[in-house]
């Protein structure tokens, strides 16, 4: 008995240590705990300060009979509040046959863009008759702007009627936007990115603060009511209760680039009421994402560096260049937090990569469903997206546009679990699974393509409508890409398309392009060699069927090729220049995203074959500017195959090129080029 009161004695004096896999004692770090703990008491302290109304929102409550009519004129508060949308509703808001139709808004300058309008939901309606608002009507109406930020902004002289010009697109964009409109801007530049990302900011952080004021008031009309200090009345105004979603999160913002998030996020600091002056986990968000050039640099060095280069490259010199991103931010009455998880963020900033990651394999079923409103998705802090915002949609292309694709098809989705929802506060149209017939989406782009089309029509079921606004090109004031040419070389534009005279589908044009291109380029190009000759292709998938074209020749040893594409190593990158330069090839094969993402100056071109149109308008005048100028004794002015002596480029089209070939050789000459019955499949500019 005493051996076994000894052992347990001694048993009671072991404690028990953590150890790792090799035995080793694992030390606990007591400073993360306080940090946690300090965290959710932060947490927690910022929560209950959200949900207590100071005395100047209590006035607001006790407003006068006029000042409450004109708030019911507030387009969040029609939009958000005081609609009622059931799925009848979205069926026959389906039905309708809505296309793009020409407006003219008065003020905004002529000629500069091309401004058509798809409209929303009509009277018939009556739930939500008051909440499509036209343009010609939205450019009318005055901004509501909640007033604490309506008053930093005219201190700071950020408003948008002091900021933007009357009859300027910016003012334009402003009252679309203020008008809950879906709104597709194809005129971005790298010159007014930072206005357009001023005015998306001032739009975001207008409605965020709407709806977290319009979440507080209602919080405390409860506790009073609770208290039993209003009227049987007002208890009955259920309606305005209704004023959540199955998450908090409210907008999305896809960009990018981490430096363009650094960019937005400083516009957002830059436009915070006076009052909210605290940040949570800012420097960690500086640290990770970096910060943007100063200023003063910027303005010192722009007159000596930026003139000479290119506008993508500037872009990518402006920071961090990651595209695989995620950030959550809460705004509360006085402070601002970074990294808040999506169920307490109001803002989720994003790149399409880095949301894909995050929402998973699941998503792929989207593809798969006829009706994405019958799927449902484990994740649901996209189901309550009221504004979502996608800059530089042009470079999110280059990038890979199915994360973007899938991204819109995800959001506003029916989750399966909502753990964090107040079903006695959840809006009736959110219950019904209707979100995205209210959600806005704004996006802005560097050109118009047919995918960006598409994507829009598919994904913006906005019961607004949306507004495009298309810049126009024109030879005469340098902003088509041929004015920019500088060596006189003979550039050859060859349709391709006028023996097809049927339907031209997409399927049809690949098809087409190749046959043409192997019967009238690759095989002229065997019966006479010639080197440096560069093949530009636009298309990944059509650049691996013409470069197997020519690995076929080169097995028979008839002609040389080397490649530069997106995937080609930097190694064989410099051995490919090295070999075309030197005339040790024939061919270089180059692809658009390997010059978008890497812009290099390829030496000794003799001869430019454009296999499609350039995306980016920009690339056809710096693609060009590569030629040394042709040798005017040269007489040669038949096409590719008697061009031998002079230099020259010649470029395939289609009637489906129209628009890429509207930024090349501007709106007027590229309808003429493109229209359905051409005079001619030939044009010639020198």
């Amino acid at each position: 008995m005493e051996d076994e009161e000894e052992e347990e004695e001694e048993e009671e004096e072991y404690e028990e240590v953590l150890v790792d896999e090799e035995g080793n004692e694992i030390v606990e770090d007591k400073n993360e705990d306080v940090e946690d703990k300090n965290e959710e008491q932060e947490e927690t302290q910022e929560q209950v300060e959200d949900n207590i109304v100071p005395e100047e929102e209590e006035e607001e409550d006790e407003v006068p009979f006029e000042e409450e009519q004109e708030e019911q004129e507030d387009p969040y508060r029609r939009r958000f509040l005081l609609s009622s949308f059931s799925e009848q509703d979205a069926k026959r808001f389906d039905a309708q046959n809505r296309k793009f139709a020409p407006v003219k808004l008065q003020g905004l300058e002529d000629g500069d863009y091309d401004v058509s309008y798809r409209a929303g939901v009509d009277e018939s309606v009556s739930g939500v008759a008051n909440v499509a608002t036209p343009p010609v009507v939205a450019q009318l109406r005055k901004p509501y702007v909640r007033s604490r930020l309506l008053a930093t902004w005219k201190q700071r002289g950020l408003d948008a009627e002091t900021a933007f010009a009357a009859g300027s697109v910016e003012r334009s964009l402003s009252q679309q936007m203020s008008a809950y409109t879906d709104v597709f801007f194809a005129g971005q530049t790298y010159e007014n990115t930072a206005v357009l990302r001023r005015l998306s900011a001032m739009h975001v952080l207008n409605h965020v603060l709407k709806a977290r004021d319009t979440v507080t008031r209602n919080n405390e009309r409860i506790k009073r009511r609770e208290c039993g200090k209003e009227d049987a009345a007002q208890d009955d105004e259920e309606k305005e209760y209704h004023d959540q979603g199955f998450c908090r999160a409210s907008v999305l913002v896809l960009l990018p680039l981490r430096s363009a998030a650094v960019s937005f996020v400083n516009q957002l600091l830059e436009l915070l009421p006076a009052n909210m002056d605290t940040f949570h986990n800012k420097d960690r968000f500086f640290n990770e994402f970096g910060s943007a050039k100063d200023e003063d640099d910027e303005d010192e060095d722009s007159s000596s560096d930026d003139d000479g280069k290119k506008e993508w490259q500037r872009v990518f010199e402006q920071g961090n260049n990651d595209d695989c991103f995620q950030l959550g931010l809460s705004f509360s009455r006085k402070a601002v937090r970074f990294y808040s998880e999506y169920h307490h963020a109001d803002v989720i900033i994003a790149s399409p990569l880095g949301l894909r990651q995050q929402l998973g394999d699941e998503v792929a079923v989207l593809d798969e469903a006829e009706n994405p409103m019958d799927v449902k998705l484990s994740s649901d802090f996209l189901s309550t997206i009221e504004v979502c915002i996608v800059d530089s949609a042009s470079l999110m292309a280059m990038q890979n546009l199915d994360h973007l694709r899938t991204v819109l098809k995800a959001t506003n989705v029916q989750p399966k679990e909502a753990p964090n929802a107040d079903f006695a506060r959840v809006r009736e149209w959110n219950l019904a699974f209707l979100a995205s017939y209210f959600r806005q989406t704004v996006v802005f782009a560097h050109g118009v393509e047919p995918t960006l089309n598409a994507l829009v029509n598919k994904t913006c079921r906005n019961l607004s409508g949306v507004v495009k606004y298309v810049r126009r090109y024109d030879a005469a004031d340098g902003s088509a890409s041929i004015s920019r040419v500088v060596p006189q070389v003979k550039q050859i534009f060859q349709r391709i398309d006028l023996d097809h005279t049927g339907r031209l589908t997409a399927k049809d044009e690949v098809e087409l392009r190749f046959a043409y291109f192997k019967k009238h380029i690759f095989e002229p190009l065997l019966d006479h060699p010639r080197k440096k000759v560069l093949i530009f292709i636009p298309s990944y998938f059509d650049y691996v069927r013409v470069r197997n074209l020519f690995n076929d020749t080169m097995n028979k040893k008839l002609i040389r090729s080397v490649q530069c594409c997106e995937y080609t190593t930097s190694k064989q990158v410099s051995r490919a220049r090295t070999t075309f330069f030197h005339g040790h090839c024939h061919v270089m094969l180059y692809t658009e995203r390997f010059h978008f993402y890497h812009q290099y100056q390829i030496r000794g071109v003799h001869q430019l074959i454009w296999y499609g149109l350039p995306v980016m308008g920009d690339f056809y005048a710096e693609m060009m500017n590569l030629l040394p100028s042709a040798d005017t004794n040269s007489s040669h002015d038949d096409g590719f195959a008697d061009s031998t002596d002079g230099k020259s480029s010649i470029a395939l089209f289609t009637r489906l090129d129209l628009l890429r070939m509207q930024r090349i050789v501007g709106n007027k000459r590229a309808e003429r080029m493109c229209q359905a019955k051409a005079a001619k499949p030939t044009f010639l500019f020198c």
